[in-house]
C-alpha cells in the first residue's frame, strides 16, 4: 500500500463539477495553467481517445473526464511518485473505467502506442529550456518545469505520431517561445489553428499562450480574444469564475 501521508486533500470545482485531488505538500503542485488548458480543449462528439502527455498528479485528465464523459483518457507520467499519485486520484474520483495512467517516458511512447491512435493530444509541458534560469533543487519540480527529461521538439514530434489525421493537439506554453512552438508544429505537420493569449491582468504582458493545432490541417490561424485571470480588484474575472463553475 502506497504512503500518501505527505499529501494534501483538495477539492476543485471545474465547470461546477467537483474534482477530488491529492497533491504533495512539498512536491510538484498544479497551478491555474492546467485549469485553463483543460477548459481550452474542444473535441468532437465522436472523438473517443484522448492522451495527456506529462499528466503529473492527473489533474488535467480528471478535468477532461468531467467535460467529455464519452471519451477514454490516457495519462502519461514519467515520474514514479507523480504516477502513483495520479493513480490514487483516479481511484479517489472513481474514474477507473474512463481514465488510465501509465508510467512511461515520452521517448518510449512509440514502443507502447500505435501511430495515429488518438483523437486528441493534450499537454502542459515543461516551460523552460534545460539550461535557462534557476533549476529547482527538488528533482520532481525541476523535471516538471525544465526540459530535463524531454523537450518541446520531442513532445511535438510524439504528438504528431500519436494523432490521427485531422486530429488536434492542445497545449499551453510561454509566449516567449511561441515562434519556436509554431516552427516545431509546422515541422511535424501540425498546423496551428487557434491561439489565445492569457494575461494575469489587463495592461500586463501575456503570461501564457494556449494553442490548438490540427495534424495535416489547412493553413489559417484564429487569434482569439484575450483571457484575463484577475480583474482590477484582484478577484478572478467573470470568465475564470465560469471555468470554476462559480455564479
Amino acid at each position: 500500500m502506497k504512503n500518501f501521508a505527505a499529501t494534501t486533500n483538495d477539492s476543485i470545482s471545474f465547470h461546477g463539477e467537483n474534482v477530488k485531488i491529492k497533491q504533495k505538500k512539498d512536491g510538484y503542485r498544479f497551478a491555474i495553467d492546467a485549469i485553463l488548458l483543460a477548459d481550452f480543449v474542444k473535441i468532437k462528439a465522436d472523438d473517443k481517445n484522448i492522451i495527456d502527455l506529462g499528466t503529473g498528479s492527473g489533474i488535467i485528465a480528471l478535468f477532461l473526464s468531467r467535460c467529455f464523459h464519452h471519451a477514454k483518457i490516457t495519462g502519461i507520467e514519467l515520474q514514479k511518485g507523480l504516477f502513483e499519485l495520479a493513480m490514487e486520484n483516479v481511484r479517489l474520483n472513481r474514474l477507473e473505467a474512463q481514465v488510465h495512467i501509465e508510467n512511461i517516458a515520452i521517448k518510449d511512447i512509440k514502443k507502447r502506442f500505435k501511430a495515429e491512435d488518438f483523437d486528441s493530444v493534450v499537454t502542459n509541458p515543461p516551460y523552460r529550456r534545460f539550461k535557462s534560469g534557476r533549476i529547482n533543487p527538488a528533482e520532481e519540480k525541476a523535471i516538471a518545469r525544465h526540459e530535463i527529461k524531454t523537450s518541446l521538439e520531442e513532445i511535438i514530434r510524439i504528438s504528431s505520431y500519436l494523432l490521427k489525421v485531422k486530429a488536434s493537439l492542445f497545449l499551453i506554453h510561454l509566449p516567449e517561445r511561441l515562434s519556436e512552438l509554431i516552427y516545431q508544429m509546422k515541422r511535424y505537420n501540425i498546423e496551428p489553428k487557434r491561439l489565445r493569449l492569457v494575461y494575469s491582468r489587463e495592461g500586463e504582458d501575456a503570461a501564457f499562450a494556449l494553442m490548438e493545432g490540427t495534424k495535416a490541417g489547412r493553413e489559417g490561424l484564429k487569434i482569439e480574444r484575450p483571457l484575463y485571470i484577475y480583474d482590477k480588484s484582484g478577484d478572478y474575472t467573470g470568465e475564470v469564475k465560469r471555468i470554476y463553475g462559480e455564479k
